[in-house]
């Protein structure tokens, strides 16, 4: 009884833990302790790791034994499996051949993926519809305005609203539309003038191209791209949502293919080149 009374009565001392300079003596780190603290200590650690131990080798114990004892997964969801990852393979592949066509579009490439002459017939139709009706001399005259203030793509279905087109920039046209090697028109502007959305859409691209400057593409309805180059400064960004007239960009000079300030403007329909000056009034 005597041996543990003196052993307790040894481990109560304090001792003084110190760190000093081997070469000066000084101390720089101390702190005053006894036996009873450090055995404590001690066995907390021994405690809390041998609580950390147990729960690895029994979450490897029970991921043993699930995967041992875990049945093959049923035919079903395996069938659901590939058939999510096929939707999956051919919505990459549209997206790439979007791209792609986007690509084309930046360029100046054409896809053949549809025949011009079919976008001629399609606008044939669009522009003279027949209403089967006879229009009042007053009627035509404000139809005639219409047609001069802006142009209107019309469906020849009743329930189809009417679409019109606002003019990005007006000015002088220098450099008409050809769909073999000039996809756009070339508009001659005053200087500093801002450059506006056709239609309402989404911006799909706005970005700096050595060939075309500033440039930005924006999607609309209907399958429906309009392209706008050679602009001094850009005012949206990519993904912005944008109205009919809302400003997008500045007239400018930017980009090899440009000898003076003007806006290059290219509509595409079905990722085909149409005229813009069927759809658009851009003369004062």
């Amino acid at each position: 009884m005597n041996f543990f009374k003196k052993v307790f009565s040894k481990l109560s001392e304090d001792v003084k833990f110190s760190i000093s300079n081997p070469d000066s003596f000084k101390e720089n780190w101390s702190i005053t302790s006894n036996g009873v603290r450090v055995l404590s200590l001690l066995f907390v650690f021994l405690l809390l790791f041998g609580f950390m131990v147990a729960l690895i080798l029994k979450s490897n114990f029970v991921s043993s034994y699930i995967s041992d004892n875990e049945t093959s997964i049923e035919r079903d969801q395996l069938e659901e499996q590939s058939e999510k990852i096929l939707e999956l393979q051919r919505k990459v592949l549209t997206q790439e051949n979007y791209i792609l066509n986007i690509q084309y579009i930046i360029s100046g490439k054409v896809p053949v993926t549809t025949e011009i002459d079919s976008i001629q017939r399609m606008r044939d139709t669009i522009t003279s519809p027949d209403f089967n009706i006879k229009l009042t001399e007053e009627e035509k005259k404000i139809n005639r305005k219409v047609k001069d203030d802006m142009t209107t793509k019309i469906s020849t279905g009743n329930k189809t609203p009417s679409v019109y087109y606002g003019s990005p920039v007006l000015g002088v046209i220098s450099q008409e539309f050809n769909s073999e090697n000039h996809f756009g028109i070339d508009v001659v502007t005053k200087k500093n003038e801002v450059v506006k959305a056709c239609l309402a859409g989404t911006i799909i691209y706005a970005g700096y191209t050595h060939k075309d400057g500033y440039i930005i593409l924006l999607e609309h309805k209907n399958d429906v791209v309009s392209v706008y180059r050679h602009n001094q400064r850009i005012l949206k960004k990519t993904g912005a949502k944008v109205k009919l007239g809302d400003p997008i960009a500045i007239v400018g000079n930017t980009g090899e293919n440009t000898d003076g300030p003007h806006l290059h403007f290219e509509l595409w329909q079905n990722q085909v080149p149409v005229n813009p000056t069927d759809f658009i009034r851009f003369t004062r």
